[in-house]
């Protein structure tokens, strides 16, 4: 007979958005998965926009977190994929911009940035902003 409180974590883990996470400065991407853990998502975080875009077409998060300034490939040429690949091309994206990063968020709003977020952001905006792309796909 199986234990209901592991049946109860496996039903529940059925249920968790996942949010995949492209940054490539250790230190924002292990705060920003930390953020979104403590708030119970399920996070993916890669590296560089080559991996990430792997694990988007791969895995299929609810909602990807992705840096403008990546090595291997951009963050506006991930999302542009992004926006051309059926079963993706629905799924949120949030810009992270540098802290002048105009130029990057009307670029984003050109290839179809859902959001943005520039750098350095706080944890509740984080949390705000993928909340408020969650609730729209969902409606």
């Amino acid at each position: 007979m199986s234990n209901p409180v592991e049946h109860a974590k496996l039903r529940e883990d059925e249920f968790m958005k996942t949010i995949l996470v492209i940054e490539e400065d250790k230190m924002m991407r292990e705060n920003t998965t930390e953020i979104l853990e403590l708030s119970n998502y399920r996070v993916l975080s890669v590296e560089n926009g080559n991996r990430g875009l792997e694990i988007a077409l791969d895995k299929h998060p609810d909602v990807i977190i992705c840096d403008e300034m990546l090595p291997r490939m951009d963050g506006l040429k991930i999302l542009k994929k992004i926006r051309m690949t059926d079963g993706l091309h629905k799924i949120p994206f949030i810009l992270i911009t540098a802290p002048d990063g105009r130029t990057g968020e009307i670029n984003g709003v050109y290839e179809g940035a859902s959001e943005y977020l520039a750098k350095p952001f706080e944890g509740d905006e984080l949390l705000r902003i993928v909340a408020k792309c969650l609730k729209e796909t969902d409606d």
